[in-house]
């Protein structure tokens, strides 16, 4: 299998699902204090309205619109909401293979809400993997004609003192009616979307597997051979508590593993957590200790279908 699309990393919800109390950044676009929040603004940038809605219009002749950088700790786990349409002939509505052209070029056919981090010297941060391969956040795909709620939970590298917000219309209008930034505080867990609450259209930063709904109404991930998660902040001192549950589906036994990491990606080595069979039933494993001078892990879902994986800290 291939890498899920991030479908911009996002979920498409019917309403929001916050009320933002702490949130850094809450834009109605409503009035012109929000212009503020603007890093310049110029031809094909306005405030204006979209039937009802308050909204900020990026029209699609414009390149690039940034929001001026906001403060952001390293290793913490944020929660992006952005209420957003796009004009376009091609979306989720009209299209049921947007997904797939997605996957193909990494959403950059697409108008997205792109995240770039900057370090204290204003430059550029990722994620390293082996201290030398950047791994990028992932951008937000704005791809629905209807105004949807867009949701992406994600750490920060462990360089980041920035965050830096763009909206890329790519040739298409771009209305966004809300944005909201604020640490994540809902999903009670140390990972990233454990289990795939935001529905069929959010894989986040899981990779090599494929989201579906199930009859009963839940959504599940079918992994192939190299599925992995995000990575997420962890503690060498601390232990942690993993939760699973999940079934096989391949002649060759599925498994979900945790593999440790230092700051710049290098892989210290891993803990073997389940089973396939293991996991029909909800299966659990306390008290693990990360590997000595790790500070990130990544979870590792092999062959199986997974309902949820929790990671929590003792």
């Amino acid at each position: 299998m291939n890498r899920i699309p991030f479908v911009a990393g996002c979920m498409l919800l019917l309403s929001a699902g916050s009320l933002h109390a702490e949130a850094m950044l809450d834009l109605s676009f409503e009035n012109a204090k929000d212009a503020k929040h603007f890093d310049q603004t110029g031809a094909g940038v306005r405030l204006g309205s979209i039937g009802d809605r308050g909204c900020l219009i990026v029209d699609k002749a414009k390149s690039e619109q940034a929001f001026k950088p906001i403060a952001v700790k390293p290793l913490t786990k944020y929660k992006l909401t952005l209420r957003a349409s796009v004009v376009d002939s091609d979306t989720i509505e009209s299209n049921d293979r947007i997904a797939d052209f997605i996957e193909q070029n990494g959403g950059r056919g697409f108008a997205e809400c792109k995240l770039n981090f900057l370090d204290d010297a204003g430059e550029k941060t990722t994620f390293l993997m082996y201290g030398k391969i950047k791994v990028a956040t992932p951008g937000v795909n704005i791809v629905s004609k209807e105004f949807h709620d867009y949701v992406f939970v994600f750490y920060s590298p462990p360089g980041a003192s920035l965050l830096e917000l763009r909206i890329a219309p790519r040739g298409r209008d771009v209305h966004v009616d809300h944005l909201t930034l604020e640490a994540e505080q809902e999903e009670g867990t140390v990972n990233c979307n454990p289990d795939f609450r935001y529905g069929s259209f959010h894989a986040g930063e899981w990779s090599d597997g494929q989201l579906y709904v199930r009859p009963d109404a839940q959504t599940v991930m079918k992994f192939g051979y190299g599925g992995h998660s995000s990575f997420f902040a962890v503690d060498d001192k601390a232990r942690y508590s993993f939760e699973c549950k999940g079934v096989g589906y391949h002649t060759s036994s599925g498994k979900v593993t945790v593999a440790f990491f230092d700051e710049v990606g290098n892989e210290l080595g891993y803990t073997h957590l389940f089973w396939d069979r293991d996991m029909e039933k909800v299966a659990t494993k306390t008290g693990i200790q990360p590997l000595p001078g790790a500070k990130l892990a990544m979870l590792k879902p092999s062959r199986v279908i997974v309902e949820k994986v929790l990671v929590t800290k003792d």
